[in-house]
């Protein structure tokens, strides 16, 4: 169990990085934050902290629901973790594969940052925004539920939403002073290959989610199999 905690705290940190790269995030939660950091220069971090608690009010409570939902179910425990395995297989397999799925995308939240309530207001109207990457919070859901524990299914929320502003933080804490925003574009660059003759084109972040699903996927049926 201890392996799978583990695993799932370091899944879910790189997921929130891969969702704030997706290009349906990107462009979206980036230039709020960056809106909202350059009206407030004199306290930029605490800023930061104000729009990541934004974020966490969205994404929360989907953690916690979901772990609910797995707790009333755990007396199922070796089913729900093969049915787990083979969803998150199959997440990171049709990632790899190029396929592109999201939920609808509202981006106009019409807020004015003025002051911290607005900026935790942004965080909240971004969250709900970035709610777009479809495969990527599917699968975070996917681990909340698992372990049947409430606490465990939040602090996986928790983790899942420091993946998405920990790069944020670090442009708050180096704005100004080196080329950070240019630096962390790396994530997204592109990467194409063929196969079966169709072209497929995907993201360094959409490489790293999709790996980093299927080798979750890959364990989690390791450890349902073996008990």
């Amino acid at each position: 169990m201890d392996i799978l905690i583990g695993s799932s705290l370091i899944v879910a940190f790189i997921a929130g990085i891969a969702a704030l790269f997706a290009p349906c995030c990107i462009t979206v939660l980036l230039p709020s934050y960056l809106g909202s950091i350059f009206r407030q220069k004199r306290t930029v971090f605490l800023t930061t902290f104000v729009f990541f608690l934004g974020l966490l009010a969205v994404f929360l409570p989907l953690g916690l629901g979901a772990a609910g939902f797995g707790r009333l179910f755990s007396e199922y425990h070796d089913a729900i973790f093969t049915i787990g395995s083979l969803f998150f297989i199959f997440l990171g397999a049709s990632i790899l594969l190029g396929a592109h799925f999201s939920l609808p995308l509202f981006t106009s939240h019409g807020v004015k940052v003025r002051g911290a309530g607005s900026v935790f207001v942004l965080g909240v109207f971004s969250g709900f925004a970035t709610v777009c990457c479809a495969p990527v919070l599917a699968g975070v859901i996917a681990l909340s539920a698992l372990p049947g524990s409430v606490f465990w299914g939040g602090l996986y929320s928790l983790t899942y939403v420091l993946g998405m502003v920990v790069p944020l933080f670090a442009i708050a804490l180096f704005v100004d002073k080196t080329n950070i925003i240019e630096r962390l574009n790396m994530f997204k660059k592109r990467i194409s290959y063929s196969l079966a003759g169709k072209q497929i084109s995907l993201t360094v972040a959409d490489v790293v989610s999709g790996i980093t699903f299927f080798l979750m996927g890959a364990l989690i049926l390791y450890l349902a199999k073996t008990g």
